[in-house]
């Protein structure tokens, strides 16, 4: 599985989201990338799901959700037990 989180440098709360999503990356097997909108990659990713918030989660390709959630929601998400 790969997650993609989209986050900016002005952004308050994509710090929490990424450190959340590292948590859940030491329980759940996946291949975690942080990606800033502000660079190529980042940009192209945010122009291609038509992203408008950050923190956005890519999952796979596909937009899985936008904002920080606590580290239960996202081993929900998941499908962690």
């Amino acid at each position: 599985m790969k997650v993609q989180i989209l986050v900016s440098k002005w952004c308050p709360v994509c710090p929490q989201a990424e450190a959340v999503w590292k948590q859940a990356a030491e329980k759940v097997p996946m291949e975690l990338q942080v990606l800033d909108v502000a660079d190529r990659e980042g940009r192209e990713i945010v122009s291609n799901l038509r992203i408008k918030t950050v923190p956005a989660i890519v999952v796979d390709g596909a937009l899985k959700t936008v904002g920080a959630q606590p580290l239960g929601e996202v081993l929900k998400m998941l499908g962690a037990r």
